[in-house]
């Protein structure tokens, strides 16, 4: 049996869970502090089966990919799953996952597992994308103390 490639990263955040889930599900928020995803829908619109257009750009403004994530999984404040892709090529199912700590933190477990024709493109560049979604909960953290500072 092939194994799915994934990737995951942890983050803890000095805030309550309820405040991390409000930043998570402020979909049109990302622009304000994720390093490449901006997204077109409002929380309210955060429910299964909502499909959310948006973009991924690495700053260059000439290599802006628009992308389009179907919500598949919500349970507030604890968990989000999204999917984007396709599975003729490369299908990510995409969860934040938050545990609130008896210390009043909250850790967030950001993990994306891929599907589909082309996966085995993606192996080698596992340990790359870990560091790159390190570095997004680096992000949502700083936006979510910024907050609730």
């Amino acid at each position: 049996m092939k194994e799915t490639p994934a990737v995951s990263a942890v983050t803890r955040i000095s805030a309550p869970v309820e405040a991390v889930w409000r930043v998570i599900v402020a979909l049109d928020q990302y622009v304000r502090w994720h390093p490449v995803l901006s997204l077109d829908a409002k929380p309210e619109e955060v429910v299964v089966g909502a499909e959310v257009p948006g973009r991924v750009s690495d700053g260059d403004a000439t290599a802006v990919q628009e992308v389009t994530m179907r919500i598949v999984e919500v349970k507030p404040p604890h968990r989000l799953v999204w999917e984007g892709g396709s599975l003729d090529a490369i299908l990510g199912r995409h969860s934040f996952v938050l545990t609130q700590q008896p210390d009043g933190t909250t850790e967030l477990t950001d993990s994306e597992e891929f599907y589909g024709a082309t996966t085995a493109e993606l192996v080698p560049a596992l340990d790359q994308l870990k560091e790159t979604y390190a570095r997004y909960g680096a992000a949502l953290r700083t936006r979510v103390e910024g907050l609730s500072g």
